[in-house]
């Protein structure tokens, strides 16, 4: 294999999964706490993916995938299938529907690995309709040469981008303290704290009750407060939030 951070890196990593099973997408990002999304090498096998969802994603859409949402991750890194690790109503989520659906995409696996700089390493397969989902023994695969596949992953990311300082790039707020702000700045609608969380989470997939165990309050105390917030907004559905706060990044 072409050595780590090399131009030749990136074909000769994606060759040992092409071995053993086809995908739609190979990207390879690091995710800098509060802070966008860095593409660092990527390949699709569809271009109408490249022109739109991927951009929308790397430019805003990307708040609400639950691959750069995920908190959970081991010191040795780990391999995650997309249904393992979304909130309960993901899949009927507008950015599922809009991202995933209108891309085409049916499946995806994430490696995502611990970098020393503090950021994380992420590489993201994903399924094209067409091929359908992924197959157990892919995924065996996978899970069997993880630990070589992640370090290796590692490796790559911290040479192939320095990680900027703190210093060098403003930090991205939260999610609900955007919702919060675009609803003052942009409609003159105070929402208060409590209501923008229930916002960011049920953009991202959570139920009421999800979104309840989340914020540690009472599913009824969850729905009054997302009544008021769609009240306030002067939507009815989730689609019409998405609408309203999925350009906010």
């Amino acid at each position: 294999m072409h050595a780590k951070g090399s131009e030749g890196f990136f074909s000769a990593y994606r060759s040992v999964f092409e071995a053993r099973m086809p995908f739609g997408t190979f990207l390879i990002m690091r995710f800098d706490p509060d802070q966008p999304p860095v593409l660092l090498d990527h390949w699709l096998a569809a271009e109408k993916i490249r022109n739109s969802a991927l951009g929308e994603y790397l430019e805003n859409t990307y708040a609400f995938d639950p691959f750069y949402q995920f908190r959970n991750l081991p010191e040795e890194g780990g391999v995650y299938r997309l249904a393992e690790i979304v909130p309960d109503r993901f899949f009927f989520s507008e950015y599922y529907l809009q991202y995933y659906r209108r891309a085409g995409l049916c499946d995806e696996i994430g490696l995502l690995a611990p970098m020393p700089s503090g950021a994380t390493a992420h590489l993201s397969l994903s399924r094209l309709d067409r091929q359908g989902p992924f197959r157990r023994r892919e995924i065996r695969f996978i899970r069997h040469f993880a630990p070589l596949l992640l370090e290796l992953l590692v490796e790559h990311c911290s040479l192939v981008s320095p990680v900027p300082s703190k210093d060098a790039v403003a930090t991205v707020p939260p999610l609900s303290e955007l919702i919060r702000a675009q609803a003052i700045d942009g409609n003159s609608i105070a929402v208060t704290r409590r209501e923008a969380q229930i916002a960011a989470l049920v953009l991202q997939g959570h139920s009421n009750g999800s979104a309840a165990l989340v914020l540690d309050i009472a599913t009824e105390t969850c729905k009054v407060h997302r009544r008021n917030l769609y009240r306030k907004l002067g939507i009815s559905s989730q689609r019409d939030l998405f609408g309203l706060f999925k350009h906010l990044l």
